[in-house]
């Protein structure tokens, strides 16, 4: 933006600018973990995340970031700041004129140039949240019930005392394929997105499950920590709480070549 447009925002939106209140990010895991829906829109070089209570359609928690100058800051510090509380049908009713009216220093004097392109960017920013907002609620819906049935079957007697009655009713190759099921869903995209795999040798005693690594993962440090607690955390809470994952230990070979002992 040109010298001559500096020049020409208000003191209040300056000032706002040098020290917002909003400014961060809000990740889905917290929304996930809260069973809250997260909308995060972005425009331009301002992105927006609003977090929700979806039975409530109400705003618990904002947060902006920007790479842009100080329009932006100051227009999004003060939205974020006005929709606290307030329900999805009330942002739908905010306007980026009213935000800029209430930056001004007089009544009569703009905040922001007219023209500012940041003007018609908020304004459709807002719009994309309100239109993403249906989405996200149902996502959000849909995740908290599932985490509520993942709650019940790993961590009540009752419904610990389900999932084993559940358990012991499937033969082996069923409880091997709910796992490779699993396995598929959740887990094998990442670890072969750094060049790895898994396979599973054998599920032993109902509940032991020996695999083993392939790929990068074969020779990954992580392979036997925070790899093989992910798998097993996975499996616990989408197939079998009491599952335990035991991997195939690599055979070490000597600088020589010749197999260790």
């Amino acid at each position: 933006m040109s010298e001559e447009n500096k020049q020409s925002f208000s003191e209040k939106l300056t000032n706002l600018a040098k020290t917002p209140k909003y400014r961060g990010a809000i990740f889905q895991i917290e929304a996930d973990e809260k069973g809250l829906a997260l909308v995060d829109c972005k425009e331009g070089s301002l992105k927006v995340y609003i977090m929700f209570d979806p039975e409530a359609d109400q705003v618990l928690e904002t947060r902006f970031f920007t790479y842009g100058g100080p329009v932006f800051t100051a227009l999004a510090d003060l939205f974020c700041s006005k929709i606290q509380m307030k329900k999805i049908n009330e942002i739908e009713k905010i306007s980026v004129e009213e935000l800029e009216q209430e930056l001004r220093d007089t009544p009569e004097t703009r905040a922001i140039p007219e023209d500012a392109p940041e003007i018609s960017q908020m304004q459709k920013l807002i719009s994309d949240i309100v239109a993403s907002y249906p989405a996200k609620k149902a996502l959000a819906l849909a995740t908290r019930e599932t985490m509520e049935k993942i709650h019940y079957r790993t961590q009540t007697a009752e419904g610990r005392a389900e999932a084993d009655k559940e358990w012991d009713s499937f033969s082996n190759e069923e409880r091997i394929k709910r796992i490779e099921n699993c396995l598929h869903e959740k887990v094998r995209g990442l670890l072969q997105g750094d060049g790895g795999d898994v396979e599973i040798i054998e599920l032993v005693e109902k509940n032991k499950l020996r695999i083993r690594y392939q790929g990068a993962c074969a020779g990954c440090g992580s392979a036997m920590g925070g790899t093989l607690f992910y798998i097993e955390d996975q499996l616990r809470q989408n197939v079998y709480y009491n599952l335990t994952v035991e991997p195939e230990m690599p055979e070490y070979t000597n600088p020589f070549g010749e197999p260790g002992l």
